[in-house]
């Protein structure tokens, strides 16, 4: 029992030391002679933002849990205040007035450590409850221009700092896209915090219509001033438009000969009519060569080099030399590229190429001759026509595709035009949030332009984005294919056949393995093709994504037989990492009716948007 009580009051000593040496403190009282290291940041009190969402508005950081093996970052009392003084503010610019903070700091004196625990007491909400825009001047008398029907504003809602300032760049671009090339505006706004009100005013200053003038260009060395002045949109005499001056920017920025580009109305005196226009600009190198190393489920590794010329010969042409290596394609190509080519909407561009594919069903070599001319007929449509003049050679053809298709033809000449359209009005290549994708191409070959292949070959294909809240995205896609030999069946070629499945098909089946299949388990293809895909997207933390998707497709072997009563279906779910060059993405799928032989799940890995 003696014993007993020894080791009572020793572990209670004990227990003393550990609980001295870890004492809550205020700022003032830490030894500022000392260095110290934050332990964790917690927060408590805060029901409108997340932790996540305050943690990235102050400066002091903790180190994350799982990174264990880098050291803690160093805690300093004066930007802590200065933490102190960014939350309520990052409060009242969300619409939260009388936000007030309050910290504990509890101190480990002798590991020199710093556990921080942040109070936040919300303030109530302040709404808005009137908005007045008013044109003011002598132009005021003059219809002014129709105003957009929402503003980023509206009665009701939470006044937040980020909406009321874009609002007064909406009412700014409706007078500088009619015209008004020097309009200013101003806006205020009184909050009344007893009754937790905002009342907002605009006021909008139009000054003249005026016309563009002449444009100088500033900053060139090598490249011939004319590529930059014929990539304008506008031409002297024409009304004032700020769309026409982003829309130029955009392409002289898409000549990539220039790190920098400024396009904007010249510094004048007043408020001429005549607005002369200003383009600077930065070169940089003409001559790059770019690296591309990647890895996917299907591809496995694979890697890129190329070599370019953006300004070869002058006049904007590029020439590029290629090579690409995975475990399904080998390739060598050479690229040229004509700008303005028959008209400023128009470019040239021919490819010389080798291929080699290696897929499931054969292996196919191709050299390849391909000129083509794509058009832009305006900022969301566009369209190519072009021909096709290629050898083609396929070997390890196995003899059940061949029972199962007929005689094949294994080599010859394929020649032919190829033709398409793409409307696109998505706001993010890599990540949409809303608008559609839209594209068709048509491709011929043999009959009237010879070869040995002879067929036609049509494609379709939508995609459409919606945003329906809660930081949702419901995502869908609809593909359509049909083809047919002309003649013999045989003018078909196997690698012109249709295909499903896979990672940018129907994902529960593995790489072509939807459709018709030999009897040694080759994919087949076929000639109709019907796939699609529904898919809802959501951010899980920070830059990590996630999806659940339902897929269907088929494939019959016959042509304009669309499959629309034999459809099969896969669904599962998968994660993605927005990364500079793309999604980072992995996709899990299950197939209700896997493929004899096949797994009942499918892993699918890859960088870059699925659709």
């Amino acid at each position: 029992m003696k014993r007993l009580c020894q080791i009572l009051v020793a572990a209670l000593a004990g227990l003393s030391v550990l609980t001295d040496s870890a004492s809550a403190i205020l700022l003032d009282a830490l030894d500022p002679a000392r260095q110290w290291k934050v332990e964790r940041i917690e927060f408590s009190g805060n029901e409108k933002f997340s932790a996540d969402e305050l943690m990235d508005i102050i400066v002091t950081k903790a180190r994350p849990w799982y990174r264990v093996w880098e050291a803690r970052p160093a805690f300093d009392p004066i930007t802590f205040g200065s933490d102190l003084e960014r939350l309520p503010r990052f409060y009242e610019a969300q619409g939260y007035y009388g936000t007030t903070v309050t910290y504990d700091l509890t101190v480990d004196e002798i590991e020199g450590l710093v556990a921080v625990q942040i109070e936040v007491g919300e303030g109530m909400p302040v709404s808005i409850a009137e908005i007045d825009v008013e044109v003011v001047g002598s132009e005021a008398d003059r219809k002014p221009p129709s105003f957009p029907k929402e503003l980023p504003v509206k009665r009701g809602e939470i006044f937040r700092e980020v909406d009321y300032q874009q609002a007064e760049q909406v009412l700014r671009g409706v007078f500088l896209e009619n015209g008004y090339a020097h309009v200013k505006t101003e806006r205020k706004a009184e909050v009344d915090l007893d009754e937790h009100r905002a009342r907002i005013r605009y006021a909008v200053h139009p000054g003249p219509i005026a016309v563009f003038g002449q444009t100088e260009v500033k900053g060139t060395e090598t490249v011939d001033p004319k590529l930059v002045l014929r990539e304008l949109v506008y031409q002297p005499g024409e009304t004032y438009s700020q769309a026409k001056v982003i829309e130029s920017r955009e392409k002289i920025l898409a000549l990539d000969l220039f790190g920098a580009v400024r396009l904007a109305p010249a510094e004048t005196a007043g408020t001429p009519a005549v607005v002369p226009m200003e383009v600077e600009v930065a070169e940089k190198s003409h001559r790059e060569i770019k690296l591309g190393l990647g890895y996917g489920t299907e591809d496995q590794f694979r890697t890129q080099l190329e070599w370019r010329h953006l300004n070869w010969l002058g006049d904007g042409r590029r020439l590029s030399v290629l090579a690409k290596y995975s475990s399904i394609t080998l390739t060598g190509a050479i690229n040229f590229t004509q700008p303005h080519f028959l008209s400023p909407r128009t470019q040239g561009i021919v490819n010389i190429g080798y291929d080699q594919e290696k897929e499931e069903t054969y292996v196919r070599n191709v050299g390849r001759f391909a000129p083509r001319l794509d058009h832009r007929f305006s900022s969301t449509l566009t369209g190519f026509v072009g021909y096709r003049l290629e050898h083609d050679k396929l070997n390890d053809i196995g003899p059940a595709t061949v029972r199962a298709l007929g005689e094949i033809k294994r080599k010859g000449i394929l020649s032919g035009p190829t033709m398409g359209l793409v409307w696109n009005t998505a706001d993010d290549p890599f990540n949409p949030k809303k608008g559609e994708v839209v594209s068709f191409t048509v491709d011929q070959a043999g009959a009237i332009w010879g070869g040995a292949f002879s067929y036609y070959k049509m494609t379709a294909e939508a995609k459409k984005y919606i945003d329906i809240g809660w930081k949702t995205v419901f995502a869908s896609r609809l593909k359509l294919g049909l083809g047919d030999a002309i003649g013999s069946d045989k003018n078909l070629p196997l690698f012109e056949r249709f295909f499903a499945g896979g990672e940018k098909s129907v994902r529960g089946y593995g790489r072509r393995r939807l459709g018709p299949l030999s009897t040694s388990g080759d994919p087949l293809g076929g000639l109709s093709l019907l796939e699609g895909s529904l898919e809802l997207r959501r951010p899980i933390w920070k830059e990590l994504n996630g999806a659940v998707f339902l897929d269907f497709g088929q494939v019959s072997k016959r042509s304009f037989d669309v499959p629309v009563d034999d459809l099969q279906f896969s669904a599962g779910f998968g994660v993605s990492y927005a990364t500079p060059v793309g999604p980072l993405r992995l996709d899990i799928g299950f197939p209700f009716k896997p493929p004899r032989g096949d797994r009942s799940w499918q892993i699918h890995f890859s960088i870059g948007a699925y659709f």
